[in-house]
Order: structure tokens, then C-alpha cells, then sequence
């Protein structure tokens, strides 16, 4: 197999590529790529023969271990099948001449068993996953009517609801809004989420190809809630959402996502990737909401097979992961 660098294609050669291969994801684009690398991880993108077999981005993160480093394939490589072997043999010579701890792998694809197979043959092993395991996928090429009539009632409902009372949404670059929303929804939720400056370099990177959008919601005046879409090939990405505890009874996110759709389609995208939905969970689970709300408005349940690793230098990845522990540190979904 003949691997090369892909440094020299620029953007639109290299998205050409990937877009028209299965499992050509947002994520192995090359303004994400791009974008990663403003926040600590240097990228690698590769050709395998020349493009013909398929494409990998490969990050490459310097480690806690001194000396050594982690790298990382977000929801790739994006190859053909029967090369799948051959290509993640590569990526762990070239983890492990560039002093890689891990390499870990985050395919896109169904758990199927093509994937588990390639990287079990390898030596890997699943590990705590970065991105969703499960997602909930929404065709939005139809007539937007039939699109709104197929949601749940009380999704319908709902989003009559914001409309009717006023609420408001409208694309926007008022990044410092949402970053303080966002702040306020990881304080609420006991979660990690991005600040000002990832949200502002998103939009510096994407925006001029027409491949994000901010979306604010207001009500009189006050900002409710707001979201940030991506957009890669036919497929929209919902990544980040945010809001306040102000006037929540507007139901201003159904709204919100009701615009990105109808957005997105007229941009040519045929699907709306809720990126992560909780497994199954029971009533008490406590993103019970979060899975009633996304699934209400239909489409389809999608299981990822995982993150799986190799570990190139076990003492120093056991001495690493103590760390981190100790650190208090929490593996941000999208961020890595």
C-alpha cells in the first residue's frame, strides 16, 4: 500500500475525497482538522494510494508522559473495506515511530463486526469512547410539512408553542452570547463544554465556506437559547447547545432545531445527526430529557462501534492514565 501525505491537496481536494466515501465525517474533514489544531493537536492527513483505497486524519496530541504522545482518529479512517487491515496497520507505525503512549480509533461506521475485527487483528482494544455511541439520525430532504407532521405530538405541540408565543430565531455571529449560555448550561449540567474562543474559532474557519451556522433564540429581547450546526457533504451536525433557565416554558430549542432544518435542507443536506443520544435510558436516567426531546422528532437510532485503542507503551499509558485521574480531567465529547 502506497501512503502519502495529503498536506499539499488544500481543503476542497481533500473534502472532495472524503465526502464521496462511506463514512466520511465532519470530523476527518479538513477545517475540523484545521480547527483542532488552534487547541493543542497537530494533524496529520493521509492518502492511501493515492486516494484510490481512502483518506485518514490522524491527530497527534502531546501526552501527560514526557516524551510521548497520544494520537487520535476521530470517527475515521474513512477507507474501503477491504483495505481496513492494511490501513491500521500503518496508522500504528507511524503512532509508534512518532513516539506514540496510544493510538485510539473512533470509526464511523455500524457496529457491524468489519471494524471490531480490523482493530481486535491489530492488537486494539475498546476503550472509554470520546464521541456519542449512539446517535438518532433525521432524514430532512422530504416536504417540510410531512417532515413537521411526523414528529411526536408532543414535539408538534411544543414547537407551535414557541411560535405561538413569540419566541424568535434568527442566524447569528453573536458568539459571546452563546459562549455565556453555554457556560451556564455546563455549570447546570455538571458537564465540560468548549468556551468563547473554541465557539469564535469555529465560526472564523467555517463560516467563510458556508458550513456552520449560530442560531440564537430571543423573546423581547432576551436571549433564550442557541445552538451552532455544522455542515459537511449532505449531512448536518448538531454539536453544541446551550441555554439559560429564563423563560424555558417558551420551548425555544424546538424552535431552534425546526429552523436549523428547514436551513440545512434548503443548503442540500438531506440529514440531521443529533451527535449522541442516550442508550435506551429509563425515566430516572438523569438525560432521560435529552433522549425524549431529540427522538421526538423521528429518524433513525445509529450505534457507533466505539472507541478502541493500542497501547504502543503500557508502563507510560498506565502512568498516564493515573494521572489524568488525579487531574480531575473529563474527555470532552467532539474535543478529544
Amino acid at each position: 500500500m502506497k501512503v502519502a501525505s495529503a498536506e499539499s491537496l488544500g481543503q476542497a481536494a481533500w473534502d472532495g475525497l472524503l465526502s464521496g466515501r462511506p463514512g466520511g465525517n465532519l470530523l476527518q474533514s479538513w477545517t475540523w482538522g484545521e480547527l483542532q489544531s488552534r487547541f493543542g493537536w497537530a494533524v496529520e492527513r493521509l492518502l492511501f494510494d493515492e486516494g484510490a483505497s481512502g483518506v485518514s486524519s490522524i491527530q497527534r496530541a502531546r501526552s501527560l508522559f514526557p516524551g510521548g504522545a497520544r494520537y487520535y482518529v476521530p470517527r475515521g479512517p474513512a477507507v474501503q473495506p477491504a483495505v481496513r487491515d492494511q490501513v491500521v496497520g500503518e496508522l500504528v507505525e507511524r503512532a509508534r515511530k512518532g513516539s506514540g503512549v496510544v493510538l485510539q480509533v473512533e470509526p464511523d461506521s455500524a457496529p457491524d463486526g468489519g471494524w471490531q475485527r480490523s482493530l481486535e487483528h491489530q492488537g486494539f482494544k475498546p476503550g472509554m469512547s470520546i464521541q456519542p455511541l449512539v446517535t438518532q439520525l433525521l432524514r430532512i430532504d422530504g416536504d417540510p410539512e410531512q417532515l413537521r407532521a411526523a414528529f411526536k405530538p408532543k414535539t408538534r405541540y411544543n414547537l407551535s408553542l414557541a411560535e405561538r408565543k413569540g419566541v424568535t430565531v434568527s442566524r447569528s455571529t453573536d458568539v459571546q452570547t452563546f459562549a455565556r449560555l453555554s457556560a451556564e448550561t455546563a455549570r447546570r449540567q455538571g458537564i465540560a463544554l468548549p468556551g468563547l474562543a473554541y465557539y469564535q474559532a469555529a465560526l472564523d474557519l467555517f463560516l467563510p465556506l458556508e458550513a456552520v451556522r449560530l442560531y440564537l433564540a430571543h423573546h423581547e429581547g432576551t436571549p433564550l437559547a442557541g445552538i451552532i450546526v455544522f455542515r459537511f457533504g449532505e449531512t448536518a451536525y448538531y454539536l453544541f447547545g446551550a441555554s439559560g433557565l429564563e423563560k424555558r416554558e417558551l420551548m425555544p430549542n424546538y424552535l431552534l432545531h425546526w429552523t436549523a432544518m428547514l436551513e440545512f435542507r434548503s443548503l442540500g443536506c438531506t440529514t440531521y445527526d443529533w451527535w449522541g443520544i442516550p442508550e435506551e435510558p429509563k425515566p430516572d436516567h438523569p438525560w432521560f430529557g435529552l433522549y425524549r426531546f431529540k427522538t421526538g422528532f423521528g429518524g433513525d437510532t445509529v450505534r457507533y462501534p466505539g472507541l478502541h485503542e493500542r497501547v504502543l507503551r503500557d508502563a507510560a499509558w498506565r502512568w498516564e492514565e493515573r494521572l489524568r485521574k488525579l487531574k480531575g480531567r473529563v474527555r470532552s465529547p467532539i474535543l478529544g
